[in-house]
């Protein structure tokens, strides 16, 4: 497998205007609910031109811009967990693209620094969109997100589509097994699980805690249930290291649905 980057993607100023970007009809930050922890919760709404697509946080082998959010200028904000929804997976073999068409709802969990204060955000995203070619874009979306608000349907709608644990849809026997390459390791997991869906493609997508770490597209065999996947992981030295099986996720896609493994014990 080797590593492959199809797009040479220049940094532009942020536009001052959201309606300047092409493919973007608009972005917004919507907010209501709270999580299982009582943080209140808000997310991020890209709406995209018919056809337009943006990218998950492993944006796939064919390159591309995952969204990152700069928090610079809220206000009482301590921090924010991303929770993302299930993508999906286009192009061809070997050059395949992992993110959302149409729009994204990607759902925040805030925390703020003092529950009793005001909480005001303002988030900056950069993400790429797409259509015949890629671009980046940027946009700067404020909100006052005080008030205890009910939940917003666009939220738990977005909530719904959360990756599934892989073990709750029947994962088992769970293992890894690693060898070095020339700039990395090579990482091969086994484990056992029904298929997400019946006669679909699936697609292993494998991350390193330290988002550094670049991953290769995964090679995935299936017979019956048991499943094999292989990737490459190359850090930034792009030298072997010492894998730590604690620090791996693996996400299953298929025709829409998602499953996720956290963690593989390494044999």
């Amino acid at each position: 497998m080797k590593r492959i980057l199809l797009l040479a993607l220049f940094a532009l100023p942020p536009l001052a205007a959201q309606a300047q970007i092409e493919g973007l009809i608009s972005a917004e930050i919507v907010q209501g609910g709270r999580d299982a922890d009582g943080k209140p919760l808000a997310a991020i709404v890209l709406t995209l031109q018919q056809g337009w697509k943006t990218y998950w946080r492993s944006p796939g082998e064919g390159g591309g811009i995952p969204p990152e959010i700069d928090w610079t200028g809220s206000q009482n904000l301590a921090g924010a967990d991303i929770i993302w929804p299930a993508p999906i997976v286009w192009g061809d073999v070997g050059m395949t693209n992992i993110g959302y068409q149409d729009r994204l709802t990607l759902p925040l969990a805030l925390l703020p620094i003092d529950p009793a204060q005001p909480l005001a955000v303002q988030a900056t995203i950069s993400f790429g969109i797409c259509k015949d070619i890629c671009i980046p874009a940027y946009a700067t979306l404020t909100a006052d997100v005080s008030g205890n608000l009910p939940a917003q349907v666009t939220i738990t709608q977005a909530l719904a589509d959360v990756p599934q644990s892989a073990q709750a849809l029947g994962a088992a026997d769970v293992s890894c097994t690693f060898a070095p390459i020339t700039d990395g390791v090579r990482v091969t997991a086994h484990f056992s699980m029904p298929p997400l869906a019946q006669n679909a493609a699936e697609t292993v997508v494998f991350e390193h805690r330290d988002r550094s770490v670049w991953a290769s597209g995964a090679q995935v065999t299936r017979d019956g249930d048991h499943v094999t996947a292989v990737a490459d992981l190359v850090p930034t030295n792009a030298k072997p290291f010492d894998l730590d099986g604690n620090d791996l996720r693996l996400t299953i896609l298929a025709d829409g649905r998602a499953a996720e493994l956290v963690g593989c014990p390494l044999n």
